[in-house]
């Protein structure tokens, strides 16, 4: 109850933003918490961050709108985020985003409001999902000057409760879960496929949730 009031409160106070993605987000029609989970309206996202400092940039986003037990690929999107920094040289073997590739990015406040405003309405779906919700959140404050109230599942809570007291983190990263429902491996570390990989991911986890499973009884935030 009190998470619905929290929300709630800071949607209204963002109803006569200038921004039309944040006031989208203020007037859309959000799930109700007792909503059930396989039912429900939700977002699948993956950032990748040059780093996992406070204040990395963002590289590149991907998200998936989708409810149920459909994926509409076509509703996919995907940008390279620009950044005109001097980048982490180790986030760079990782995610492959070099500088000159950055700095041709979209600018990051055009991504931002397609990303809120695809959002609006939507529970938020990620692997450890607090990455991408304080990121998002911290962009939007830098970049609309907003605390943007978000909704989110996280996929490694999920499965640590579905298989509790495996051994050892690895057990619980984004590709071993998978692993374990018969899921393909995808490669990682492209915000798009991993965006993907989450939600198919997600809809594996549903399937091991109790009948009814409701929103309340999932999201983190």
């Amino acid at each position: 109850m009190f998470a619905n009031w929290r929300f709630e409160r800071a949607l209204r106070a963002l109803e006569n933003h200038e921004s039309p993605a944040i006031r989208a987000s203020a007037e859309a029609e959000w799930p109700d918490r007792i909503m059930r989970a396989e039912d429900a309206p939700f977002l699948a996202l993956d950032f990748e961050l040059d780093g996992l400092r406070k204040d990395a940039h963002l590289l590149q986003a991907g998200w998936l709108p989708f409810e149920g037990r459909q994926l509409p690929l076509s509703k996919a999107q995907s940008f390279d985020i620009r950044s005109d920094a001097a980048l982490d040289p180790g986030a760079v073997v990782i995610h492959g985003i070099g500088e000159q590739r950055a700095s041709r990015g979209e600018k990051i406040s055009n991504v931002i409001a397609a990303l809120i405003e695809a959002l609006s309405g939507r529970v938020l779906v990620a692997h450890a999902a607090a990455i991408e919700r304080e990121a998002l959140q911290r962009t939007a404050k830098a970049v609309l000057g907003v605390a943007l109230p978000v909704r989110s599942v996280c996929t490694l809570s999920l499965e640590q409760r579905i298989h509790p007291n495996l051994v050892g983190s690895e057990a619980y990263r984004l590709g071993p879960a998978r692993e374990r429902y018969g899921l393909p491996d995808y490669g990682a570390h492209d915000a798009l496929s991993d965006a993907i990989a989450a939600a198919e991911l997600f809809q594996a986890q549903l399937s091991r949730l109790p009948p009814g499973t409701t929103l309340a009884e999932i999201e983190t935030a």
